[in-house]
């Protein structure tokens, strides 16, 4: 917006339309915006894979809002903003490659101090995952009570099945069903630990790549 000054048959000084008003030299003047070159509005490679890498990263945590919710909660009050900004500021700075891709591998879907997953592993079948861990709470302070996380994303039509309260840290097996629709469909999974009493929650470990 630009203002007049000495009323209407004075200079401007601001912005009309494609037009700048500013005095130089105790003169009032007018210059057009600059244009953007072919080449400017193109981008340069870097940022091209940057603005393809907020894309993706933003298709992929669409589908995760709710684990994204709870799994960043914590650190989102930290950080006073919303959990899913956090989130993918966190994954844009650690989950993307130079080109960015996404790696899945380096996904962080819960962020915490909270003793997390060991040993874990995951067997399938016709009706989903069954994911095992070790429990890693004897002789240490960590409480057994805690609560496992799963969460299993199909990256062929961007969906997501999660389980947020699952089994005990000490019982060390929990199942996430899938429904037979995916079958032949490839998923990334992922497991952490989160407090009983919400107060608490483990980074989340990469758990591999399935075809179901």
């Amino acid at each position: 917006m630009a203002t007049f000054n000495n009323g209407i048959n004075g200079g401007f000084n601001g912005k009309v339309g494609s037009t700048i008003g500013y005095q130089l030299n105790g003169k009032w003047v007018m210059r057009s915006l600059p244009k953007l070159s072919p080449k400017n509005k193109k981008g340069s490679a870097n940022q091209r894979a940057c603005r393809s890498g907020f894309t993706k990263m933003q298709h992929f945590l669409s589908p995760v809002i709710d684990f994204i919710r709870v799994g960043f909660n914590l650190e989102s009050k930290l950080r006073q903003m919303g959990a899913h900004n956090v989130a993918k500021s966190y994954n844009m700075l650690n989950a993307l490659d130079a080109n960015g891709a996404i790696d899945y591998s380096k996904i962080c879907l819960t962020f915490g101090n909270l003793r997390g997953v060991e040993n874990h592993s995951i067997a399938q079948d016709d009706i989903g995952f069954h994911f095992s861990w070790t429990d890693n709470s004897e002789n240490t302070w960590i409480r057994t009570t805690d609560q496992i996380m799963l969460l299993a994303y199909n990256v062929n039509d961007k969906r997501a099945y999660c389980k947020l309260s699952g089994a005990r840290r000490e019982t060390g097996f929990d199942s996430l069903l899938i429904p037979s629709l995916e079958k032949g469909n490839e998923f990334h999974t992922w497991i952490s630990f989160i407090a009983d009493d919400r107060q608490g929650i483990s980074m989340s470990s990469y758990a591999g790549k399935f075809i179901f």
